[in-house]
Parts: structure tokens; C-alpha cells; sequence
């Protein structure tokens, strides 16, 4: 392992992920959006004290999960307690949401029930630009926003858990909180008792800006006038909602629309999404995501999947079924794995274009997460191909060729995206992998009461 005294090799590499540590743990860096490449990153090298807490450079997930839940077990899922299928019961809530609604259903509950002081969580600013801000009454919980698929700075939420005193819950997604704890383990542990719970997302990676400016192109609109922008909502995969300030709207079906297909391709990711274990968020306390499951398809407004890591977190899903405030139904670790996938769930890409990338010789963060080992790697030739092919695509970014990468997906890459819908009917639709006796789906009468 080669030793980081710095954020060089993070800025030579574009690997930032904007989680903000390295600027409370140093003073002398500053996070901020690159021109080029439109993602945030720090604008100086730093120090040892920035590189000993940056996500880009190394996680210690197993230190990390021990200081986080100590004594319990770390599976390849991580720390697991229960696993649930959920949906909130208030049609407007669920509608909005998109994937169940839960996240808001249980800040609620929390805040309602005394549980906490106040929530930090993302709010809409202006434009694109978002930041964590306090909340602190439950009624205001439904103005903050769904999720945000672009990347930002995440400053705001550690300068608000280190000013904020009383107990706080924390949402976010899982790069987000692999700074956040780095940095408190590390320089400030007197926090740690102030984070009652965190809220974390099953992340389907973040995205550079321009896929806010590719959609601009495909759409009509000028990436400067928005005033607005919502990723999902208006059913279980929802569309992008673009509101410019001469008071227009732009949409696209998240599912369907050609022109998000391009932009929202996973080579316009940051970089370091790319080399990612932790979709599914290993420092989470309670962990909500979509459920895309054969057994799912018939949702009519998104159906949660909720991993409960502690106590705490299974304590406020009985809760929320108790009052009535959502529906569950208790299923196995192994609809984690079905729903996000083993690409995913046990980084079978992720670890082999690391690995890749270290023969390059470039920079590489040290991700060893407990999913290691528990899926089967991508041969060389596949993370070398989508290598070149990324290599190639953010000099198209870069140079603000939007219009040729749709061609080129219309044209180079038109199997790969029909093969795409193929692959999902055949096991979302035709269910081959029960067929197959691969595996069994859930009964349909334990599902009847979801919408």
C-alpha cells in the first residue's frame, strides 16, 4: 500500500467525491466545483491530516463498522439486523418519493416521538445548488427535497453536526458518511454522541454536472436558468423535472427517455464511483433504497427496501407499521442481493477496475469493504474496455460534445442499451431466475397490501 501525505493523487485523479472532510480536517483546503471536469474536489493538496480522513484515498470499513456497532457481526452485507420491504401509506408522500416514501416517514417519527433534536438533511438552495440544513419541526420535513443524483459539496452537513448541539439524525449517502465518520473517529470524537441515527441511501452513484447540461441539450433548456430541478416522483422509477426561471418545465421518463439514457450513462459519474463498494451504504444505521425485485414490478408508487443495522433502527419501523404510518413485510439479506445486484452489492466491478487501475500506476483509493470475496470479479478485458471507453468519454464531456455521445449510443453502443431492456424483462418480467430455480420470490399475498 503506498503511503498519502497529501490530496495529490486525489486531484490528479479526479477520484473527490465532494464529502467535504479534508476541509474540516485542514484548514488550508478548499472544496470547490472544477470547470472542467464538473465535479467537486479540493483546490489544494493539503496535508497528511486531509488525506488521513478522504474517502479517495482509504476507508477503513471494518475499523469503522466496529467503532459504529460494536460487537456485532459483519456479514457481506455488513452489519445486518432485519431486512424489510416498506411503503408509506400516504399516497401524496409515497407518490413524490418515487421508491416508498420511508425516508421522510421516519424522520417524522423521529422528530415526533422525541427521538431527536433536529435532522440534517439536504434542502434545495437555488438552481442546482443544494445544501444540508437543520430541521427541526416533523410538518416541515415534506419541503425537503427527494433525492439528488449530482454531485455536491457536502461541507454544510459537517459544519452543521459540529455547530448543532442535542441529537441529531443524519441523512446521506454512503461516501457522504465514510468522511463524516472518518473525521470524527479521527479529530472530533465528541460528536459521535450527537449522532443519534443516520438515514442512508442504497446510492445509484452520483453524477457530474454535466448531465444536468447533456439533459439542457437533449431537452431545450440552458443549464444557467434553471431554478429547480427534481429527479423522481410520479411513480416507482419517476422522471427528472427541470424548472427554468422563465417558468417552464422540461421533463424525461427516467425509464424510457432516450436523451437520459445518454446522460445519465454511468461513465458521466464521478470517477470514484466507479472503483465504489459501498452502494449499499455499510455505515448507515437504518439504510432505504428502491426495491427492484421481480416481485416489485406491479408497484403502482415505489416500494422501500430497509435494512435495520441496530436497534434503534427496528425499534422506528415497528413503530411507523404500529401507527399505521407505513406497511412492511420482513424478507431475507438475500433480496439485497437480487435487488441492487452482485455488480453492485458485492463490487464484482468495482475491486476488478481498482485493481485495474492499479496496474496503470494511477491513483487509487484503498476500498476493501466486508462484501471482498463474496462475488466473482469482471474479467480484465471487460474493466480495460470500459476504461478506454471512459478515458474517451470524459474528453467528450470536457468538451461539451453531448450531441456526438448520443450518436454514438444510438449507433456504437446500441446493443449494450437494448440488451439492457432485454435483461430486465427477461428477469424482472419473465422471472427466468425462478423459472431456473435460481431462486424464489416472494409470495404474492405477503405483497397485497402494497399499492
Amino acid at each position: 500500500m503506498n503511503v498519502t501525505t497529501d490530496l495529490s493523487g486525489v486531484m490528479a485523479s479526479g477520484m473527490c467525491i465532494g464529502c467535504g472532510a479534508c476541509e474540516m480536517a485542514d484548514g488550508s483546503v478548499r472544496v470547490a466545483l472544477n470547470p472542467r471536469n464538473l465535479i467537486y474536489e479540493p483546490q489544494s493538496a493539503g496535508s497528511q491530516a486531509a488525506a488521513d480522513v478522504c474517502p479517495a484515498v482509504a476507508v477503513d470499513y471494518a475499523g469503522l463498522q466496529e467503532y459504529l456497532f460494536p460487537g456485532a457481526e459483519q456479514g457481506p452485507y455488513g452489519v445486518v439486523r432485519s431486512v424489510h420491504l416498506a411503503q408509506s401509506t400516504d399516497l401524496d408522500r409515497n407518490m413524490k418519493a418515487s421508491s416508498g416514501g420511508l425516508i421522510k416517514e421516519v424522520l417524522r417519527s423521529l422528530l415526533s416521538s422525541g427521538d431527536i433534536d433536529g435532522v440534517i438533511a439536504l434542502d434545495h438552495v437555488e438552481g442546482i445548488e443544494f445544501a444540508a440544513r437543520l430541521v427541526t419541526d416533523p410538518d416541515d420535513v415534506d419541503n425537503l427535497p427527494g433525492s439528488i443524483y449530482h454531485n455536491l459539496s457536502q461541507v454544510p452537513a459537517l459544519r452543521l453536526l459540529r455547530d448543532t448541539p442535542g441529537r441529531l439524525a443524519v441523512v446521506a449517502i454512503p461516501c457522504q458518511l465514510e468522511g463524516l465518520y472518518s473525521w470524527v473517529r479521527r479529530f472530533a470524537p465528541e460528536l459521535r454522541e450527537r449522532i443519534t441515527v443516520t438515514i442512508g441511501l442504497l446510492c445509484g452513484w452520483q453524477y457530474s454536472h454535466h448531465s444536468i447540461n447533456a439533459m439542457g441539450e437533449y431537452l431545450g433548456y440552458d443549464p444557467a436558468d434553471i431554478t429547480d430541478i427534481s429527479y423522481r416522483g410520479g411513480g416507482p422509477v419517476g422522471k427528472l423535472t427541470v424548472r427554468t426561471d422563465d417558468g417552464r418545465e422540461y421533463s424525461a421518463s427516467r425509464r424510457v427517455d432516450f436523451g437520459y439514457q445518454v446522460a445519465f450513462d454511468r461513465h458521466f459519474n464521478t470517477t470514484r464511483c466507479h472503483v465504489c463498494v459501498n452502494h449499499g451504504n455499510f455505515l448507515a444505521d437504518l439504510v432505504v433504497g428502491d426495491a427492484w425485485l421481480p416481485s416489485t414490478v406491479f408497484t403502482r408508487t415505489g416500494i422501500s427496501l430497509v435494512v435495520c443495522r441496530t436497534e434503534l433502527a427496528e425499534q422506528v419501523m415497528s413503530r411507523l407499521v404500529a401507527s399505521g404510518s407505513c406497511i412492511a413485510t420482513q424478507v431475507s439479506d438475500e433480496e439485497i442481493r437480487e435487488s441492487q445486484t452482485d455488480r453492485v452489492v458485492f463490487g464484482e466491478f468495482a475491486y476488478a477496475y481498482a485493481e485495474h487501475l492499479r496496474r496503470l500506476g494511477g491513483h487509487v483509493p484503498e476500498l476493501h469493504g466486508p462484501n471482498e470475496g463474496h462475488g466473482t470479479l469482471k474479467p480484465r478485458r471487460q474493466v480495460a474496455r470500459f476504461h478506454r471507453e471512459l478515458v474517451r468519454k470524459q474528453a467528450l464531456m470536457a468538451n461539451r460534445r453531448y450531441g456526438y455521445m448520443k450518436l454514438r449510443k444510438a449507433t456504437l453502443e446500441l446493443r449494450g442499451y437494448v440488451m439492457r431492456y432485454v435483461r430486465w424483462f427477461l428477469v424482472r418480467i419473465l422471472r427466468v431466475k425462478s423459472l431456473s430455480g435460481k431462486r424464489r420470490e416472494i409470495p404474492r399475498e405477503r405483497l397485497s397490501r402494497f399499492r
